[in-house]
């Protein structure tokens, strides 16, 4: 079963409006009329681990977001939050979001986090292909993603249907 690992916040109204938007059409979100892409990437980030089967779940999920932090403060008001500069500092999230400030040293970061049973998102230029499970792209003003199901299979994380066929691109076998 997915879902049902995340504890009850209270809801943002534009926390609400962007889960609508999102159940409507995920891959397809406009970051447009007073939304940023980043309140968009983070409605996605929030999303995710309804679609997604850890190996270990917990009760609460945490998003780690490693290097600068794009979100301000809206991530927190959807999700449970840890920022860091070093990956080390983010063991226990069960997600880790690879910032674009990160982009010299996604592979290395890729390769610490390999195998851990971390669901790691970016938004870097070829992430999928560097090995990460979720890359954040932009098509025009539209924020989608790509998976990378293989990534995710190596790291003992179950994506669901559902999101895969969300996604611009699946790769993987």
């Amino acid at each position: 079963m997915f879902g049902g690992q995340v504890s009850a916040f209270s809801v943002h109204p534009l926390f609400a409006l962007l889960l609508c938007l999102l159940l409507a059409g995920p891959a397809q979100l406009r970051a447009a009329d007073g939304v940023s892409e980043y309140h968009v990437k983070a409605a996605f980030l929030a999303k995710f681990p309804e679609f997604v089967k850890w190996p270990a779940p917990g009760a609460t999920i945490t998003v780690g977001v490693l290097g600068d932090d794009p979100f301000g403060n809206v991530l927190e008001q959807m999700i449970k939050v840890r920022r860091a500069k070093r990956v080390e500092e983010l063991k226990g999230c069960q997600i880790i979001f690879i910032a674009r400030s990160e982009r010299g040293n996604v592979g290395a970061i890729l390769a610490a986090l390999a195998g851990t049973g971390v669901l790691t998102v970016g938004e870097t230029e070829d992430f999928v292909k560097q090995g990460g499970i979720i890359g954040f792209t932009m098509e025009g003003e539209r924020v989608r993603f790509e998976i990378n199901s293989g990534a995710a299979r190596r790291g003992g994380l179950e994506i669901s249907s559902r999101l895969l066929k969300l996604a611009t691109k699946v790769t993987g076998p």
